[in-house]
């Protein structure tokens, strides 16, 4: 007969799996990357707003880690909350340079900062097929999906934690597979906008 927790750690291994599988597939090789349009840097302004933007990105990684290192440490929903919230106002910047990169890009990722004014009312399932899913926003090359996940994936775990703030194993295990996945499309948005 298997235990609660056998069953549990059964269900997460099988999750990370699955997770990894689905980050694999939104993954883009080197060539498709080289082969993205991007607009010119044409001035030191462009290279020094790049620069900040980076700088940003890099910053977002370590507070992303954070979150994996406080729910490890028996943190509140508050505090992982309040660190989701910190990757939000980090992706802002990074998503604006994303912006002038790719301009392809724009209307897509314009469109996907609209969530920050619905996260408290709402549903995570709306969130999951409108921002995840790109139900809600304009069609767009697959360059954009990167950058949109480092906005979007911080509001499913502040969602996340507004729905269950006690933070069950479920929620827990979900909130690190949100930011497990933010840490593979910061490569790729790193590529994408900064190289």
């Amino acid at each position: 007969m298997y235990s609660f927790k056998s069953l549990y750690f059964t269900f997460f291994f099988i999750s990370l799996v699955l997770c990894q599988d689905v980050m694999a597939s939104r993954k883009m090789a080197d060539d498709e990357v080289q082969n993205v349009q991007r607009a010119a840097i044409e001035s030191d302004e462009d290279r020094k707003r790049l620069q900040q933007a980076a700088v940003l990105l890099a910053h977002y990684e370590i507070e992303a880690r954070k979150i994996i290192k406080r729910i490890d440490a028996g943190a509140t929903g508050e505090i992982i909350s309040e660190q989701a919230k910190k990757l939000l106002n980090l992706s802002e910047g990074v998503i604006s340079s994303a912006q002038f990169r790719l301009p392809q890009c724009d209307a897509y990722l314009a469109k996907t900062m609209t969530l920050k004014n619905s996260l408290q009312e709402i549903s995570h399932e709306t969130l999951e097929k409108d921002y995840h899913q790109d139900g809600a926003l304009p069609a767009a090359p697959a360059e954009c999906y990167h950058a949109k996940d480092l906005f979007v994936h911080p509001a499913s775990v502040i969602v996340l934690i507004r729905d269950d703030p006690a933070l069950s194993n479920t929620t827990k295990s979900s909130i690190k597979s949100e930011i497990t996945e933010i840490l593979v499309h910061t490569e790729v948005v790193r590529q994408l906008v900064f190289y």
